[in-house]
């Protein structure tokens, strides 16, 4: 099954909106084992570790259905 291409911005939108409500930053960065991963800035680390957390969760999941467009 070809997977479907998404640019940074749309999968960060999508892992943004997956989180859910909070004062944080989705980046999406090109990642030589998966394709692609997110990264979350943030002002209060406890946040920034949580929504961290949960990215790499649904990261893993989107992976399986969305490539990075280049």
């Amino acid at each position: 099954m070809d997977k479907q291409k998404k640019t940074a911005t749309e999968l960060e939108e999508i892992v943004k909106q997956r989180i859910g409500a909070g004062d944080f930053k989705v980046t999406v960065h090109a990642n030589s084992e998966m394709g692609w991963h997110a990264t979350i800035y943030g002002r209060q680390p406890a946040e920034v570790h949580r929504c961290q957390v949960m990215a790499e969760t649904i990261v893993v999941e989107l992976c399986q259905h969305y490539d990075l467009a280049e």
